[in-house]
């Protein structure tokens, strides 16, 4: 079993307005989680050591954290970011941005897990309709190329920013993988709209899939984190 969780974490700043990545890497190691999906993790102030934040939340090494910066300025980056128990066999960054707007990317990630290789697919999408439409679909031709020429199993997951209730943005997307549907993740403590979702490829079982809510979730971030157990296929090489 593999636990895989997306998080927008905004900035490690809680609705309690303290900055602290040790508390999220902590309730992460806490949760169970294998693989987190990071949005909005930001090491650019001045006042703080990059390698702290990173070792905060990656809670005392139990994960390993593999960069996608959107931002990099002299004092740190902002962007995505993967965390993982598992051993890296790959990380590539397909550029979304759109002209005008904040650079955005895809963070593809390929892990040796017990059961064989899996692709987590990381992304934070932008805030208007226009530039989300083409961030989408350059991601949906990126992973049906990718899916067809290296079949293995895949996990898509993040912030998609889609807050209209009957959008059709995800047609292609869910043509091309399996949705988790979670339910409203945004504002943490009173959740109305769907911004975090998970996609998973045909060959890959899901037993669990859940939005998280609690108190201390409340608290940790204006975005409640999602998660899904998956069950690996046997006879992936």
């Amino acid at each position: 079993m593999c636990r895989i969780v997306s998080y927008n974490i905004h900035s490690g700043v809680g609705r309690d307005k303290q900055h602290d990545y040790k508390r999220i890497g902590q309730f992460l190691s806490q949760m169970g989680a294998d693989i987190v999906l990071l949005q909005e993790m930001d090491t650019r102030p001045s006042h703080r050591d990059t390698n702290q934040d990173i070792d905060d939340i990656c809670a005392n090494n139990t994960f390993r954290l593999t960069a996608s910066p959107a931002l990099t300025e002299q004092d740190g980056w902002y962007g995505n970011a993967v965390l993982s128990r598992y051993d890296i066999l790959s990380n590539e960054t397909l550029d979304v941005s759109q002209q005008g707007r904040q650079p955005r990317n895809v963070q593809l990630v390929q892990y040796q897990t017990e059961g064989g290789p899996l692709t987590v697919v990381n992304t934070h999408k932008g805030l208007k309709t226009k530039e989300r439409k083409s961030q989408f679909t350059l991601l949906h031709q990126h992973l049906r190329k990718r899916l067809a020429e290296t079949p293995t199993p895949l996990v898509l997951g993040g912030d998609f920013n889609e807050w209209q209730f009957f959008s059709r943005a995800f047609r292609s997307l869910n043509r091309l993988l399996h949705q988790q549907k979670m339910g409203a993740t945004f504002p943490s403590q009173f959740p109305i709209f769907s911004l975090d979702r998970m996609w998973v490829s045909k060959d890959i079982n899901v037993k669990k899939y859940t939005k998280v809510k609690n108190r201390k979730t409340a608290v940790l971030s204006d975005h409640l984190p999602i998660l899904i157990d998956i069950e690996l296929p046997k006879n992936i090489e």
